[in-house]
């Protein structure tokens, strides 16, 4: 599912996009969000745990400019596509001197159906083949191949969460809810603080307990509970 988020506090304008949007992702399962202000409604969408957004902002808004927002959003988030929508050309440059990794600056008066069709292209291309997370920990960015990672659990006593994968161990600072959000419905869960790539997964071992996967590793980081109703498709 992908899902769209248009923010603009002009009625007609809004309703363009969406008439854009439905038309370049006929093809796509996908929900589109409609607001009129950085509102807490549009918070709450900001904040939710819902994958493979799209965010098609406007700059100039009457609480908060768009710009912020997105500054918000890539606090935590690093993979969703924000594209921004405004009426002045002259704010792309301030745009591009921020470094929050915006897929394009759009001029809503200048073939803004081209461009926006275009840019949808490339977007449901990165959402849609997401085989990559960036995490940030500390001052750290890491970007890590999804298909590597074996497993992810939690080190209580260092309070990091543990990314297993196969030549590497990363120990971050980051909540581990905050990591299996970004990684999708490929990790399932076999204990409360563990959670494993079930295209990994090799053998589910009931009597020793354990999860060994197609390299050779193996966990023990398993409970009875979750690992009698797991499916491994």
């Amino acid at each position: 599912m992908i899902n769209i988020i248009i923010c603009d506090d002009n009625l007609r304008d809004a309703n363009k996009v969406e008439k854009i949007v439905k038309k370049s992702l006929k093809n796509f399962e996908h929900k589109i969000y409609i607001f009129n202000d950085y509102d807490k409604d549009f918070m709450k969408i900001l904040n939710s745990d819902i994958s493979n957004k799209i965010y098609l902002l406007d700059i100039e808004m009457p609480t908060m400019s768009g710009i912020d927002v997105a500054r918000i959003i890539r606090k935590n988030d690093y993979t969703s596509v924000i594209i921004f929508l405004s009426a002045h050309d002259d704010l792309s440059r301030i745009v591009a001197k921020k470094n929050l990794m915006i897929l394009n600056f759009i001029n809503k008066f200048d073939n803004l159906e081209r461009h926006l069709t275009s840019s949808l292209s490339i977007a449901i291309s990165l959402v849609g083949k997401k085989k990559r997370i960036t995490l940030k920990s500390g001052r750290n960015i890491y970007n890590i191949d999804i298909d590597n990672i074996l497993y992810v659990t939690r080190d209580t006593i260092g309070r990091q969460s543990v990314i297993v994968c196969d030549n590497d161990i990363y120990k971050l600072r980051i909540n581990l809810n905050s990591v299996i959000k970004e990684l999708g419905e490929e990790f399932i869960q076999i204990h409360r603080a563990c959670f494993v790539n079930k295209n990994r997964i090799k053998v589910i071992s009931h009597k020793e307990m354990s999860v060994t996967f197609d390299n050779g590793t193996s966990t023990k980081l398993v409970s009875k509970k979750y690992i009698e109703r797991m499916v491994v498709k």
